[in-house]
């Protein structure tokens, strides 16, 4: 039998569903382990089955006495499942144990708020709180997000810097009600209040998701490395994380998006429709169609990779789960994998791929290194 039919016939073991002649195929299996050629480890069996082979081990060795009533073979047989249960409780609680010493504590980063004065505010606190500038109210932050809607108190262009560390996403609600939800690992640097008369305008570094407030007369602009985007209103997505290919990802409305550097030309900028993606690429804008999920389902903390090099995966996962990864079995860099996560630990993640990609790994000083089976 192969793995996938040892696994197959132990479920149905489980669920008491084997008949006669698959419970004979399971002894035959299990006898055959005391010659050691078969590397149970490689079954992965699932914590029922662990716990239904416990408790057979229990009662049946409550049986001792019992056992000589069975016929020689009955009983060899018998010998054989006892001590082929007894090795799996043994791998499976040596496993669990291992598995316990593989556990990585993550340090929580706090926010950083910096201001105009270059004074810095560490957000770390879920009461709210209220924040001053010269004795007067510019806004407030709980700890999740920092909100300077309405605020009219500036007159001179004043900007602030926030910087989320990795494992945190942030929500910041700009002077003119924009909605900007800010990624892991992201710097964005931005009006206090926006000014009358002045384009409203903001430098990022990383990845957000800007809700823009609708203003005809005051365009909204993104600087974003060499890329530029410029809107009136609308939902998009700007991502910066590779420095050499920005890209912004329309979700609604319609963006213009240029290369900072070039001033002319058909291929210097490009007006894109939602399910669009534009990309700076060899200083040329670049225009695609997307599944947009794809690229904005982070916000509802989900991790989704399609078709993605592995190098580019591993980057995310260290963003979003705070840990550092060192990756020593580099023929995998290049290869593409797909592969949608939620509510998973970076352990659950990490055996995950273990299987499809195919590598050990092992935590050491809280870092993840991965290396060749």
């Amino acid at each position: 039998m192969n793995k996938e039919q040892v696994k197959k016939l132990f479920k149905k073991y489980v669920n008491n569903t084997c008949t006669d002649k698959e419970k004979q195929v399971l002894e035959r299996y299990l006898e055959s382990f005391q010659q050691k050629d078969l590397n149970l480890k490689d079954l992965d069996f699932d914590e029922r089955i662990k716990e239904k082979i416990w408790a057979d081990v229990l009662s049946k060795t409550s049986q001792k006495k019992k056992v000589f009533r069975f016929p020689f073979r009955r009983l060899y047989k018998y010998a054989a499942v006892f001590i082929c249960l007894v090795s799996l409780t043994y791998w499976f609680l040596a496993r669990e144990k291992n598995n316990q010493s593989q556990d990585i504590v993550v340090v929580e980063q706090a926010i950083i708020l910096k201001t105009g004065n270059n004074k810095e505010v560490v957000i770390n606190t879920s009461d709210p709180q209220v924040l001053y500038k010269n004795g007067k109210v510019i806004g407030t932050h709980d700890g999740e997000s920092i909100n300077y809607s309405n605020n009219e108190t500036e007159t001179v262009l004043t900007f602030n810097e926030i910087k989320i560390p990795n494992g945190r996403t942030f929500k910041l609600t700009l002077s003119d009600g924009t909605a900007v939800h800010l990624n892991a690992g992201t710097t964005m640097k931005y009006p206090v209040t926006f000014i009358q008369g002045k384009q409203r305008e903001v430098y990022l570094d990383g990845e957000a998701y800007f809700e823009v407030a609708k203003d005809s007369k005051h365009p909204f602009i993104v600087n974003a490395n060499n890329m530029g985007v410029k809107v009136l209103g609308t939902h998009f997505n700007v991502n910066t994380y590779n420095d050499l290919n920005p890209y912004t990802v329309l979700a609604e409305g319609s963006v213009t998006v240029y290369n900072l550097e070039l001033k002319s030309g058909n291929e210097s900028q490009k007006t894109i429709i939602p399910g669009q993606k534009a990309s700076l690429t060899n200083k040329n804008i670049q225009v695609e169609e997307v599944d947009i999920n794809e690229y904005l389902d982070w916000k509802e903390g989900m991790l989704i990779f399609n078709n993605e090099r592995f190098l580019n995966i591993l980057a995310k996962i260290e963003r979003k789960y705070n840990v550092t990864i060192k990756n020593e079995y580099l023929e995998l860099n290049n290869l593409n994998f797909k592969g949608s996560f939620e509510n998973e630990t970076i352990i659950d993640l990490l055996n995950t791929f273990k299987v499809s990609a195919g590598f050990n790994y092992t935590i050491i000083d809280n870092e993840i290194v991965i290396s060749k089976p």
